[in-house]
């Protein structure tokens, strides 16, 4: 009840909410801009302690409140399965396929790098996933944001949130230029679940490609690979992805504990 009595964090949140729609999507060359961006660098703001706007109690109270509001985002997304059913079945095996590698190179390649850095279990936030906002709420609800799976998950929401649509720009235009990618598959890549990193990865490939008939059905499988990433991959990242990413970091840091020990004696 305390939290809920708390107007200092309501009131600041829809004023950010708010201003950050207000400025809504911008484009600036290939980058894309949205609200969600305004909102993180405004909370990192009034956050800062130096500031004294929030104290720590604020902060734990936000901290509460954060997985009752990724909630209601989960269940947006479960209610949009319905529909899409039809749709999601008449996709063709291609269009799996590259979903699953959405969900496997994330972490078949990143757990091992990120466990050589030497991070903790916030391998298994970071790495389980693309890290957006229904991957924040799972972490949430499973170990709380507070944790260091929950440090490791927001760490890659806000670097990709901040620098994902740059980061997109640049490596699909190294892929591009490679050419050695049909402009179908490429599509299928840019269908990362976020819109700003998918409008980067679009504008990079019509760039490369202007044919304005082929880009219709480039933008289909896009659109189509964002279907499934954000429609299926709710659950894939529950029942696959995380528990296979926990078991993998369990099994890798027996070895890192073996090295350490060695390495005392």
């Amino acid at each position: 009840m305390e939290i809920v009595k708390n107007w200092k964090l309501h009131v600041l949140t829809i004023l950010i909410v708010i201003v950050s729609e207000l400025i809504g999507i911008r484009k600036i060359g290939i980058l894309v801009l949205m609200p969600i961006l305004y909102a993180t660098v405004f909370g990192g703001i009034i956050s800062a302690p130096k500031l004294k706007i929030l104290s720590m109690k604020d902060m734990e109270h936000a901290s509460a409140i954060f997985p009752v509001a990724l909630m209601i985002l989960l269940a947006k997304v479960g209610l949009g399965v319905g529909p899409k059913l039809a749709e999601i079945m008449s996709a063709k095996g291609t269009i799996f396929l590259q979903m699953f590698a959405h969900f496997l190179g994330t972490m078949v390649i990143s757990l091992p790098i990120a466990m050589l850095l030497g991070l903790r279990r916030e391998c298994v936030g970071a790495c389980y996933s693309l890290g957006r906002e229904a991957q924040v709420a799972i972490i949430a609800e499973k170990y709380g944001i507070s944790s260091e799976e929950g440090h490791g998950v927001m760490g890659v929401f806000i670097v990709g949130t901040v620098l994902g649509a740059l980061w997109t720009s640049i490596f699909t235009s190294v892929i591009v230029s490679l050419g050695i990618f049909h402009p179908y598959a490429l599509a299928l890549g840019a269908g990362t679940s976020s819109m700003s990193m998918s409008t980067a990865s679009l504008e990079v490939i019509r760039s490369y490609y202007p044919d304005p008939t082929l880009m219709e059905t480039v933008q289909a499988y896009t659109n189509t690979s964002n279907l499934l990433v954000n429609v299926l991959g709710l659950y894939a990242n529950m029942f696959i992805t995380l528990p296979l990413c926990s078991a993998l970091y369990n099994f890798f840091n027996r070895f890192r504990k073996q090295g350490k020990a060695a390495a005392a004696n």
